[in-house]
C-alpha cells in the first residue's frame, strides 16, 4: 500500500467529491461499519432523505491519525452481505480504476487496495482460518 497521509489529506480537502471518490469512501466505510447520515435529497421535490457517507468518512476515516495502520493491517473478515454491497459498487461505470485514476491518485491508491481485498478469498473470524471451498 502506496498510500500516505499527504494522500489522505488531499481526498479529505476535497468539498464536492467527484462521483467515483464519493463511491470509493462509501465502499470504506462500508468495511469500517461507518454508518451513513441522513440528508435532505436536493433533487426529490417530496423532501426524501438519502444517505450520505462523505462527510462521516471525512471524520471518522480520513481523519483518524490511524487509518492508515488501520488499512494496512486490516484483517479481512468482510461478512457475505459487506461483500455482496460492495460488489455492486464494482458494477457501478463511475467506479472504476480509471475514473478513480482521473479524479485522484491519491484515491486511486485506496481503490487498489479496496479491490485486492475483494480478490481474496473468504476468511472466517480468524486470520489463520480460511473458509474450505463447497
Amino acid at each position: 500500500l502506496h498510500l500516505t497521509q499527504r494522500d489522505l489529506s488531499e481526498i479529505k480537502a476535497l468539498k464536492k467529491p467527484p462521483p467515483p471518490i464519493r463511491l470509493l469512501m462509501e465502499v470504506c466505510c462500508l468495511i469500517f461499519n461507518i454508518q451513513p447520515v441522513k440528508l435532505v435529497d436536493e433533487r426529490s421535490a417530496q423532501g426524501r432523505l438519502r444517505c450520505d457517507y462523505w462527510e462521516p468518512a471525512r471524520r471518522y476515516l480520513l481523519s483518524d491519525p490511524f487509518f492508515l495502520q488501520k488499512l494496512r493491517t486490516y484483517n479481512n473478515t468482510l461478512s457475505i452481505a459487506q461483500r455482496a454491497k460492495i460488489r455492486r459498487y464494482f458494477k457501478d461505470p463511475e467506479f472504476t480504476a480509471d475514473r478513480v485514476r482521473t479524479s485522484s491518485k491519491a484515491a486511486f491508491e485506496l481503490y487498489g487496495w479496496v479491490d485486492k481485498l475483494m480478490q481474496e478469498p473468504m476468511v472466517a473470524n480468524s486470520a489463520t482460518t480460511t473458509i474450505p471451498p463447497p
